[in-house]
């Protein structure tokens, strides 16, 4: 848990924001524009250093660099002809000339070395997750406290952060980044070299709480959420309130991730779980933020409870494939705390409320050889003691309780999706107990319609002005040639001009706001690229 922000002036005020993608500095710049006390993060952030370039795999490297908002234009063009699209295929035409490497080799994908050196600063704190294209070797040294910046604090599984509010309140920040897929939730991704993180010189157990730590998942350039994760953020989450459960309850509670819980199930339930308030999530580079709760949009509660419904069934078919030769794997381990974060996970997971409409058979969610009774780390520092049986007890009683904290959720929880930074923000005021919102966009841009029309206008008035003068000159030939001598021979219909089509006028797609930043003009193709 990070030490508490205390925010001393009669009112906080809240910047959130998506997708800085290493432009760490702008932060400054915003704080001071919007006067605000704290800044939370969603989406890529940028955790990026100098041997990223080298790490990364080509691809995930070419979405990094199509997004970077640190590169010119013209390398950005210049590193999208090394690849074409073939149907379905991305073919790469890097070669040991001319390819993605060489031609990053002067230019930096983030600040966040500079921020790690000192060079630079964050003027006010700074609470963000992990994005999905993020390097996942330069997030464990962060974990493992290798790399530290001031007033940078990293929201994932291990970790609660608390800002002391005006008037005694208190906002408390969880959550998780990293991509969420089904088909990776058991799948921890690169092996992970402790060297690496550590450097050399360096013992794993001089580092704090090294017992409890889990490597994120993922590989260089693309993080997702496995079950472990998911245990010890529930875990974390656990033993916070019941260490305190009265900051727990009074607390205005923020969940913070990656992929909208509206959209993801998996992380709903968790939100629902440990009643959040909030979910602040990153858009798929939409160009307004969004603000609603779930009984704006679900026709009826039963609808809303379908779908945890139908991704209980869709996780409870991936661990029946996968169970055997997992749990073989997991117990080869012999890590306690790996054991009981994933037992912790499919014991919260398996209390997903089915729905009475579901027909599909109810797969358990469970280790067939762990005991409740196991010996391993039991309280915050590791040693054997009553949280155990004391956090088996709280579990108990939230899960009798879920139909109505689902209920509560469907009306009362609220969730923001964040638009991408280059094309707005949300800031939410604290004041006399009320959050209040404003939501700042860009929007879309709609002058190409005005551009269009006028094309349209002028062409319509140019057909007109052809269409009389062929007119004229028709029935002037047609009098010339009633005047003519029998002999002479003509037809008006060499001095008529073709009708150009309606709407022959096309408007730029650049002109309208694209995907990207903040929508400008790009030549470049996105065909190659993925939605991160």
């Amino acid at each position: 848990m990070s030490t508490p922000k205390l925010i001393s002036a009669g009112e906080c005020r809240i910047l959130v924001v998506a997708d800085i993608r290493g432009e760490i500095s702008k932060l400054n710049d915003l704080a001071s524009e919007y006067k605000a006390d704290i800044i939370i993060h969603t989406g890529n952030f940028g955790f990026l250093d100098s041997h990223s370039v080298e790490e990364i795999h080509e691809s995930y490297l070419r979405h990094i660099v199509e997004f970077c908002p640190l590169l010119p234009e013209s390398l950005i063009l210049k590193i999208s002809k090394l690849s074409k699209v073939n149907g379905h295929a991305v073919e790469h035409l890097s070669n040991e000339h001319e390819n993605l490497r060489k031609l990053l080799r002067n230019h930096s994908l983030s600040e966040l070395g500079d921020f790690i050196r000192g060079d630079k600063t964050l003027q006010v704190p700074v609470y963000t997750i992990y994005g999905m294209c993020e390097d996942s070797l330069v997030i464990n040294k962060f974990r493992y406290q290798i790399y530290r910046v001031p007033n940078l604090h990293i929201i994932d599984d291990t970790a609660v952060s608390l800002v002391d509010l005006p008037g005694g309140h208190r906002l408390l920040l969880a959550g998780i980044g990293g991509s969420l897929s089904y088909h990776k939730l058991f799948h921890q991704g690169s092996p992970v070299n402790f060297e690496d993180i550590i450097g050399e010189g360096r013992q794993m157990q001089d580092i704090e709480g090294f017992g409890r730590l889990l490597p994120i998942s993922g590989d260089p350039g693309n993080i997702w959420i496995t079950v472990l994760q998911f245990g010890k953020l529930i875990e974390t989450l656990m033993e916070f309130s019941l260490r305190d459960p009265k900051v727990y309850a009074d607390a205005i509670k923020i969940f913070v991730t990656h992929q909208s819980p509206a959209r993801e199930p998996l992380l709903e339930h968790l939100a629902i779980f440990f009643k959040m308030d909030y979910t602040i999530s990153n858009s798929l580079h939409f160009r307004y933020s969004s603000s609603y709760n779930e009984l704006s949009i679900s026709p009826s509660f039963e609808s809303f409870k379908m779908k945890f419904n139908e991704c209980r069934h869709k996780f409870a078919v991936i661990w029946k494939n996968v169970q055997p030769k997992f749990e073989k794997l997991l117990f080869a381990l012999d890590n306690r705390e790996m054991i009981d974060c994933t037992q912790l996970a499919l014991q919260v997971f398996d209390k997903i409320p089915i729905s009475s409409r579901g027909a599909e058979e109810i797969i358990p969610l469970q280790l067939k050889h762990h005991t409740a009774d196991s010996d391993g780390p039991t309280d915050a520092d590791g040693n054997p003691g009553a949280t155990r049986p004391a956090r088996q007890r709280e579990l108990n009683a939230i899960i009798r309780q879920l139909n109505d904290l689902y209920y509560i959720s469907f009306q009362n929880s609220w969730h923001f999706n964040i638009c991408d930074l280059a094309c707005g923000h949300l800031i939410l005021d604290f004041k006399d107990g009320h959050v209040s919102m404003q939501s700042v966009s860009k929007g879309f841009d709609f002058s190409y319609r005005v551009l269009e029309s006028g094309e349209n206008d002028k062409s319509n008035k140019n057909d007109q002005n052809d269409a009389s003068g062929s007119n004229i000159d028709e029935n002037s030939a047609n009098s010339t040639q009633r005047n003519a001598s029998p002999t002479t021979t003509g037809s008006p219909g060499h001095l008529r001009r073709a009708r150009r089509p309606f709407g022959h006028g096309t408007s730029s797609r650049a002109s309208r706001g694209g995907r990207g930043r903040g929508g400008r003009a790009s030549g470049r193709s996105r065909g190659s690229y993925r939605r991160d």
